[in-house]
């Protein structure tokens, strides 16, 4: 298996929304994944918190009637690191997710090839996107600065899916990767679920597509087996089975697999 197999899809081909093609990008040893640098800090603040109007309040709340449910699970951990796991099914999941809970830091795994993107390759990296090596040497330089990142009360969201496939109405398999961060950092789990909604009043007229929400699930903590590869297998197929359970219950567009 590649280093990074458990955090990245089988193919590219998986994700079914479609961008303009990336330029090939390599990472050289030193590479900053997690915007470090002073000035990438400061910038990366002054951006996430422009990400938080223009997506959360403009974009999300007049476009996508956005919402995010069961905030006080998520303010007990303002001071503590976590790694957060949703759905992928939005184009602009990341900086709806990330940018909701500014000032707090929140940092997401990406595919190395977004840094190829023109433009955008780079503002994603400076908000917050970490591009994920495909080097055994770079997986872990990565996880040793994402461990760094979890004990200064920051957070790591990752996509489980992998695949970005929009409004998918269904919870698709997981992927080992953001349990294997919780394990090495010894972090708890915020679970998030994207959940999408019928239009009602005005809107029912004027959109198609249906409103979307994050909701908040409890903390969720590893149960430890007696191995590791028992530990992530098991707390992986728990965790799906919970939020496809939630999402079952509370999204008004459920499909099957």
């Amino acid at each position: 298996m590649e280093p990074n197999d458990d955090l990245k899809p089988k193919d590219e081909s998986e994700h079914t929304f479609k961008t303009i093609d990336a330029k090939p990008v390599e990472l050289d040893d030193n590479f900053d994944y997690f915007g470090q640098k002073w000035h990438t800090r400061i910038l990366s603040k002054i951006l996430v918190f422009v990400a938080k109007i223009v997506f959360v309040y403009i974009y999300g709340f007049l476009f996508l009637r956005f919402r995010v449910r069961n905030k006080h699970i998520f303010k007990a951990y303002r001071h503590k690191g976590a790694v957060i796991v949703s759905n992928h099914v939005h184009q602009f999941d990341s900086f709806l997710l990330g940018a909701s809970f500014f000032p707090k830091r929140i940092y997401y795994t990406m595919l190395k090839t977004n840094l190829g993107l023109p433009i955008v390759g780079k503002l994603f990296h400076i908000v917050g996107g970490a591009p994920i090596p495909d080097t055994k040497v770079g997986i872990l330089r990565y996880q040793t600065l994402l461990n760094e990142q979890l004990q200064n009360n920051n957070m790591i969201a990752v996509f489980p899916e992998a695949a970005l496939r929009p409004y998918c109405d269904h919870i698709r398999p997981f992927k080992k990767g953001a349990f294997r961060f919780a394990f090495n950092a010894n972090v708890d789990i915020i679970p998030m679920v994207f959940i999408f909604k019928k239009p009602t009043g005005l809107y029912k007229y004027l959109k198609r597509k249906p409103c979307v929400e994050l909701h908040i699930l409890s903390p969720y903590q590893l149960k430890h087996l007696e191995t590791k590869y028992e530990t992530l297998s098991y707390n992986t197929e728990e965790l799906q089975k919970i939020i496809t359970a939630y999402y079952n219950t509370h999204s008004d567009y459920v499909g099957g697999n």
